[in-house]
C-alpha cells in the first residue's frame, strides 16, 4: 500500500503580545537607556580577548554585560535614541559593522555589569531581556541571510539567524513557526517549549514543532506531542501522529489516529483523505464515499486531488 500523501501547510499570522504589569517602584527604576551594542559573545574570555582589542577613544565609553546567555559590549548610556544613534556611524567607521542601538533600562545597566578588571570580577545570574532598535538595513540583511539558509537547508546557520532575530526583538510569526520545527527536527523540546509557553501555547508553533520532528523521526514526538492532541481541535496534529506510527511500522496505530482526526473535524479535507485511505487499507466499502465526499471540497487545482481522483476510479467511481 501507498505511503500517506499529506501536504502540511505552516500558516503565518501576527500576534498581540500580552500586557506585562509592574509595580511603581520598580517601573521608577526601570528608566528607559539607549546605548550602541559592539559584539556579543556566549563566554567571558572571549568577550574580554574582544573588549582588549577596543581602540582607546571608544574603550573608555565601553563595558561588559551580562545579557541572558551572552557577554555584550556596549557603547555609552543616553535616555534619547536620537542621540545615541549620532554615534552609531562613529561605532561602524571603527569597524564593527554590525552594531546597532539598543533599548534597554537603568537597572539592567547597573545590575548586570561585568567589572572587567583582574582583581574584581562580579558573577551575575540575573537575564536581561534587551529590545535592540535594528535598522531596516542590518533587519533586511539578517532576515535575508535565515531564510537563504532556511531554504538552502544549512538548518545550523537558520537556526543561528533565526535565533538572532528573536534575541535581539524582531518577533515575528513566521520566524518562531520556522524555529519551532527547526528544533522539532532535533527533538530540542525544551527550546521549542520556551517559545510555545511564550505564545499561551499557541497550537501553530505545536504543529510546527511536531511537524519537524515527525520529519526526522524522532524517537521523543509521541511522549512530548500526546499532551496536545485532546485540545487539537483542527485534526490535524492527531493526521500527524498517526503518519508518525505509520512512518514507524505501525499500521494499526496508525489507523486508529487517521479515524479520530476525522471524528474530532469532519470537514477538514487532509483528516477525510486520512480517514478514506485508513478505511481503505482494511478494505471497507466506505472508502469511495468519503473520496467521493472529499473530491466534492476541492477542485483540480488543490495537491490533493489528483491523487484522491486516482484512487475513487480505481474503486469504479
Amino acid at each position: 500500500m501507498k505511503k500517506l500523501l499529506i501536504i502540511f501547510i505552516f500558516i503565518s499570522t501576527l500576534y498581540s503580545s500580552d500586557t506585562i504589569g509592574i509595580d511603581k517602584k520598580q517601573k521608577d527604576q526601570n528608566t528607559t537607556v539607549y546605548s550602541i551594542q559592539l559584539f556579543a559573545y556566549k563566554s567571558l574570555q572571549g568577550a574580554k580577548i574582544k573588549f582588549d582589542t577596543i581602540p582607546q577613544n571608544l574603550k573608555d565609553k565601553v563595558a561588559l554585560y551580562k545579557s541572558g546567555e551572552y557577554i555584550v559590549a556596549r557603547y555609552g548610556a543616553e535616555s534619547s535614541y536620537e542621540k545615541m544613534e549620532k554615534s552609531l556611524q562613529k561605532i561602524k567607521e571603527a569597524g564593527y559593522t554590525d552594531a546597532f542601538v539598543a533599548k534597554t533600562n537603568s537597572f539592567s545597566m547597573k545590575n548586570n555589569r561585568i567589572v572587567t578588571g583582574d582583581k574584581t570580577k562580579k558573577e551575575i545570574t540575573q537575564n536581561e531581556k534587551i529590545t535592540p532598535i535594528i535598522s531596516k538595513h542590518n533587519e533586511s540583511e539578517l532576515l535575508l541571510k535565515a531564510q537563504e539558509a532556511y531554504q538552502s537547508g544549512d538548518e545550523m546557520s537558520a537556526l543561528f539567524h533565526f535565533e538572532m532575530l528573536l534575541d535581539l526583538g524582531y518577533e515575528n510569526q513566521k520566524i518562531k513557526n520556522n524555529l519551532c520545527y527547526l528544533y522539532g527536527k532535533r527533538g530540542a523540546w525544551l527550546q521549542a517549549q520556551k517559545l510555545i509557553e511564550s505564545e499561551g501555547y499557541e497550537g501553530k508553533l505545536i504543529y510546527a514543532y511536531a511537524y519537524g520532528a515527525v520529519e526526522s523521526n524522532q524517537d521523543n514526538y509521541y511522549d512530548t506531542i500526546f499532551p496536545y492532541i485532546a485540545a487539537d481541535n483542527s485534526g490535524r496534529l492527531i493526521v500527524l501522529s498517526g503518519y508518525y506510527f505509520e512512518k514507524r511500522g505501525d499500521m494499526q496505530k496508525a489507523l486508529s489516529f487517521y479515524k479520530m482526526a476525522y471524528k474530532k473535524n469532519p470537514s477538514d479535507i487532509y483528516n477525510i483523505y486520512a480517514y478514506a485511505r485508513a478505511l481503505d487499507i482494511e478494505q471497507n466499502k466506505k472508502a469511495k464515499s468519503l473520496y467521493l465526499e472529499a473530491l466534492k471540497k476541492i477542485d483540480a487545482s488543490h495537491q490533493l486531488y489528483a491523487i484522491i481522483k486516482k484512487r475513487f476510479n480505481e474503486l469504479g467511481g
